[in-house]
């Protein structure tokens, strides 16, 4: 079976590829851009030898890029999304970029597609406190609304579900929660805000919907295997509550210092500055709103209950996930040696369809 990963020098995706290559996949592409870090992806290449590991150095937003990636591929674990940066660059490459791997995908005829969303996409700043979100919760339908990031990933999801209405591929979306692990252990901005070295707490007493990156990765890599068509929450059990994270961070990654504001407190603030912005006619942007601040921190939980219900086996619980990721935010590493990436030649036949 061949399979192309998409963003797989990132976070999750370079522990995707780790997870596919401990599982014996032999034909395995990542696509990678090309001022991506390929260490790690290096190190695998020559760590598992029997997988035949190459990669596509190129860029999404290039419909020729994106059918070169795509050319024999039978699975396709569509990781690659912008997570900073100004609006337009975040929507161009997660939503147009996603819209050129779709194409690819239909013009080669792949046939299963693993699309990693977010629980970002929901709409629940309307539901009541600590509403247990599930699979069959709306999406969020005002989604201008909402930060520039969470907007691109609900463009995204309903872009990969139209063109799965009216094309044929299988289609299964994950909806994690804050994936976190040795290598990304900072605060998520469910704990708080971060202002150098102050966390500004909103609602301490919210549970996280957290997710250790290699129960994560099952999640995906089944999913691109056995799961049936559909979405599912990937989310881990027994999750702490922000007070208790920001608390042990503080213990054994960084020292912070910590400022606990009740929610009331800042959806007040928040409409205080909503109408400094509405007065400034646009000269000032709005950064927080009562909105986002419903949507990111109305104490929510999220069921992984259909997930679980589909075999979905998570490999360590919260409390070693957490210690894992802080102990090792504290262990120094020696810098990896990098080596030029092989480029896939692009076929002829199809650097022509791009229009």
């Amino acid at each position: 079976m061949s399979i192309l990963v998409t963003g797989a020098s990132g976070f999750l995706g370079s522990h995707l590829v780790e997870h596919l290559c401990i599982s014996g996949a032999k034909h395995l592409r990542c696509f990678v851009r090309p001022s991506s870090d390929l260490a790690k992806l290096n190190e695998l290449r020559d760590k598992y030898p029997s997988t035949h590991l190459q990669y596509v150095v190129g860029n999404l937003l290039s419909l020729t890029d994106a059918y070169r990636a795509m050319e024999g591929i039978e699975v396709v674990y569509h990781l690659a999304a912008e997570m900073k940066g100004t609006a337009p660059t975040v929507f161009a490459n997660t939503v147009v970029a996603s819209r050129n791997i779709l194409e690819a995908i239909v013009m080669q005829r792949v046939r299963r597609v693993v699309l990693v969303s977010s629980i970002c996409v929901y709409g629940v700043a309307h539901l009541p406190r600590a509403t247990v979100v599930t699979e069959d919760t709306e999406l969020e339908t005002q989604p201008e609304r909402r930060d520039a990031y969470a907007f691109a990933k609900i463009r995204q999801e309903k872009l990969f579900q139209q063109y799965r209405r009216n094309h044929s591929f299988d289609l299964v979306i994950l909806r994690p929660g804050v994936i976190y692990g040795e290598g990304r252990a900072e605060l998520p901005s469910r704990a708080g805000l971060r202002l150098g070295p102050l966390i500004l707490q909103i609602a301490a007493q919210n549970r996280l919907p957290l997710t250790y990156v290699s129960n994560c990765v099952t999640a995906v890599a089944l999913a691109g295997l056995s799961l049936p068509e559909g979405s599912y929450n990937v989310v881990d059990e027994n999750s702490p509550k922000a007070a208790e994270y920001v608390r042990l961070y503080r213990s054994l990654v960084e020292k912070i210092t910590s400022v606990r504001l009740s929610r009331s407190s800042v959806l007040l603030l928040a409409h205080i500055f909503s109408r400094c912005v509405a007065l400034s006619k646009g000269q000032i942007p709005a950064v927080l709103t009562p909105y986002q601040i419903k949507s990111t921190w109305g104490g929510h939980r999220f069921s992984n209950e259909r997930l679980r219900a589909a075999g979905w086996n998570p490999r360590a619980s919260t409390a070693e996930g957490i210690l894992r990721a802080f102990q090792a935010s504290n262990c120094p590493t020696q810098p990896r040696k990098t080596r030029q990436a092989v480029m896939v030649p692009p076929p002829s036949p199809l650097a022509s369809s791009e229009n």
